[in-house]
């Protein structure tokens, strides 16, 4: 009897250490694959799509957006230097965007550079964030964005589209957010 009970904890032990074993393989697994699937994600959002794969776009909207890449601090001769984050977001469930012209302009209205080289897709509920560094004081206290976006169809989900500008002077920080405003449609 004795021989029996041994041989079934014996058993019972082996089991144990199978499941253990699997589980311990499935979880290292699972995770080595997650990470990939995320490294792949984070890959996708940098895609630039070729011709050849954008669909026919029936709907154009573009939008100016006020930036404050400096702001005036107790006279007209001395600044704040700021960082502004322009943020495209599709709030679409369901439709896609393709940004075509993503432009920093300056006051005097002479654009400083495109922030994008070939159209841009933002999928449903992406967002694509473009920064302005604190250092590049180019654009001044009237900078802006020009924003130019298609669709396959007349959206129903208008996207957000807006700027942040962050800024500090001593011990005090602030952030203010500036809404865009559609200049053409069609």
């Amino acid at each position: 009897m004795r021989n029996k009970s041994k041989e079934k904890f014996n058993r019972m032990i082996y089991v144990l250490w199978c499941f253990l074993i699997l589980g311990i393989c499935v979880v290292s697994c699972n995770k080595i694959y997650n990470l990939g699937n995320e490294e792949v994600e984070k890959n996708l959002n940098k895609i630039v799509l070729e011709d050849e794969y954008i669909p026919e776009l029936s709907f154009n909207e573009k939008r100016y957006i006020p930036a404050y890449s400096n702001l005036y601090y107790k006279s007209e001769s001395t600044y704040i230097y700021c960082t502004v984050i322009l943020s495209v977001r599709n709030t679409s469930l369901t439709e896609d965007l393709y940004l075509s012209e993503v432009d920093y302009y300056d006051t005097y209205g002479t654009k400083l550079k495109s922030l994008i080289e070939k159209k841009n897709k933002v999928r449903p509920l992406e967002t694509k964030e473009f920064i302005i560094e604190f250092k590049d004081d180019k654009g001044g206290s009237g900078a802006n964005f020009i924003v130019d976006y298609s669709a396959e169809n007349k959206l129903k989900d208008m996207p957000i589209i807006e700027s942040i500008t962050i800024g500090h002077h001593g011990n005090n920080g602030f952030t203010f957010t500036s809404n865009s405003q559609v200049i053409q449609s069609h």
